[in-house]
């Protein structure tokens, strides 16, 4: 059974939210829509939270929560380690990271994911933030209605998206970049899985813009924002000037946008010195990527193949056909995709060729990251380990009785069906005792423990008996014990064997022979008494003589 969860990218300027339905078999992609936070002089964090719960109402009430931490409030390290055990990775992360960052172990919560592993080691990226932010951030979303399932790390969460360019793939080497321009921070991710990734907040965005062109224009705030959105944009180098209209506000924006340039352009640089991989394209997204000409001047800037990363359930794809639909409700848009899209990976397949940039990049990634179930580096650990709330099971019981219900009767006839195989296995026992003990004892037996007691008894009673020793073994010994020819000359005439007794006939050369032989016999162990008969004497002064042995071996 399908259940919901909503990845919530908790923005200055608007608060994004991604439900997806996550089952058994497929994820299926429900909606996208985004809260504006509106302006005021109360702290900005209030106001984020008052869209928050006003989002909050349009997603399902059992709907499981995911939340990403803001980069600024994090410390990130990519780790070199020479080994790929993941116990070693987990018992040494900890002292790797308390020589790269400022606050001491016992003030932070960090956690881990390992991006690229071999014979040789491993490559980690490691994420640590303040015990003290994380708790207010948490505590502030308790007071929007979000208690987060899991709390990932916003610049890192990128690595979800399954983004399919041709000029940044395996076979290439190259890998891609990801730009998200927000409102007040940028993040910025590079690199995939199993070729190293890096990942920072940069902060500056789009309230920057808006500052200096109402500055640089005399404009109010919300004129400037207007501006910004409709009628300013950036011009291509060498790009003919209409006038101050164009060239100041370009000026302007090209001003701001520089310590920004900076900051990515030294950013791409050090990943390519540290993994020695080649950057095929930088994927812009946010919302103040929607800044016109703004893919041309990173293009310029950058020397790099500039797009804009399109996420085609949040509909910035030029092809989104009858399938979706926008319809304004309130102050937010509402994003509704057709029931019919079933499978999570088709739906989430990105494209390199969108025409313009979407603000939906890290809500979805953290949806994705949640519904796929892998991996990811999450700080809700130590003394923020999510508590799982029952509300949501009182809100299915109705659902889980029934499953119950089904679970029990199942395993009623699971039951049955053994008892019965059993009982087919029993008669089939039952019949080959029969078969055995009427061929051991003459008459069949049914009755398991009668059996084993007779068999326990050593055959005795009705049982056959079990000789001691047999005639061959008596023959054995007699041989052995007579004396040799060396010592008396002995010819047996007659040798018989039987049960309780055993008769000797033959000659020596004198009696006192055959007393000899007499006690010689004694020493057998199945020999109890020797009877000598009539000693006569033959031709040539032999003596011929008769014994008979009482024996106790049956």
């Amino acid at each position: 059974m399908a259940h919901p969860i909503c990845g919530i990218d908790v923005g200055a300027f608007s608060i994004k939210f991604v439900v997806f339905d996550v089952g058994f078999r497929q994820n299926v992609f429900r909606g996208a829509f985004e809260e504006m936070v509106v302006e005021g002089e109360t702290p900005l964090i209030e106001r984020q939270m008052e869209a928050v719960r006003e989002g909050l109402s349009r997603v399902s009430s059992d709907a499981m929560l995911y939340v990403a931490m803001p980069g600024d409030q994090l410390s990130i390290r990519s780790l070199e380690l020479p080994f790929g055990d993941p116990r070693k990775i987990d018992q040494v992360i900890g002292f790797e990271l308390e020589g790269q960052i400022v606050h001491a172990l016992d003030e932070v919560v960090f956690d881990h994911v390992t991006v690229r592993s071999s014979d040789d080691g491993s490559s980690v990226l490691a994420v640590a933030a303040k015990q003290t932010d994380v708790a207010a951030l948490l505590e502030s979303l308790r007071t929007g209605g979000v208690d987060p399932r899991s709390l990932y790390a916003a610049p890192v969460a990128y690595r979800a998206l399954p983004i399919d360019d041709p000029r940044a793939d395996e076979e290439s080497g190259k890998v891609v970049a990801i730009l998200d321009i927000g409102h007040l921070r940028s993040n910025l991710f590079i690199g995939r899985d199993r070729a190293g990734i890096a990942a920072r907040t940069i902060m500056r965005g789009g309230h920057h813009l808006t500052m200096a062109l109402a500055e640089g224009l005399e404009l109010n705030h919300d004129r400037a924002e207007q501006f910004k959105r409709t009628e300013a944009r950036l011009l291509a180098a060498g790009a003919p000037m209409t006038g101050t209209r164009d060239g100041r506000p370009n000026e302007i924006m090209r001003a701001t946008l520089a310590p920004l340039v900076r900051e990515v352009r030294q950013t791409l640089a050090a990943f390519r010195a540290a993994s020695h991989r080649e950057i095929g394209a930088l994927h812009l997204t946010g919302g103040t990527a929607r800044l016109r000409g703004i893919a041309g001047f990173f293009q310029d800037e950058l020397d790099l193949p500039v797009g804009f990363l399109s996420v085609p359930n949040t509909l910035q794809s030029q092809d989104r056909g009858a399938q979706e639909v926008i319809a304004k409700v309130g102050n937010g848009a509402v994003v509704a995709v057709d029931e019919a899209i079933a499978d999570l990976q088709k739906t989430m397949r990105l494209s390199y060729a969108a025409t313009e940039s979407s603000s939906f990049a890290l809500a979805t990634a953290i949806g994705i990251a949640a519904s796929r179930g892998g991996r990811e580096i999450d700080l809700r650990r130590g003394p923020f380990i999510y508590s799982v709330s029952f509300s949501a099971l009182r809100q299915k019981a109705g659902h889980l009785m029934l499953l119950a219900a089904t679970v029990l009767v199942a395993g009623g006839l699971d039951v049955f069906a053994a008892l019965s195989n059993l009982g087919d296995e029993k008669k089939a026992l039952d019949a080959h005792l029969k078969t055995a003990t009427q061929e051991i004892f003459g008459q069949p037996r049914t009755d398991a423990k009668e059996v084993t007691q007779l068999l326990r008894k050593g055959f005795k009673e009705e049982l056959a008996p079990v000789p001691r020793a047999t005639a061959f073994d008596l023959l054995e010994q007699i041989s052995k014990k007579v004396p040799s020819d060396d010592d008396i000359v002995l010819d047996i005439t007659e040798l018989d064997i039987r049960p309780k007794k055993t008769f000797i006939k033959g000659t020596v050369g004198s009696a006192t022979a055959v007393d000899e032989i007499a006690e010689k016999l004694k020493d057998i162990d199945c020999y109890e008494d020797v009877t000598k008969g009539t000693v006569t004497e033959v031709s040539g002064d032999s003596k011929q003589f008769t014994l008979t042995v009482a024996s106790k071996c049956p």
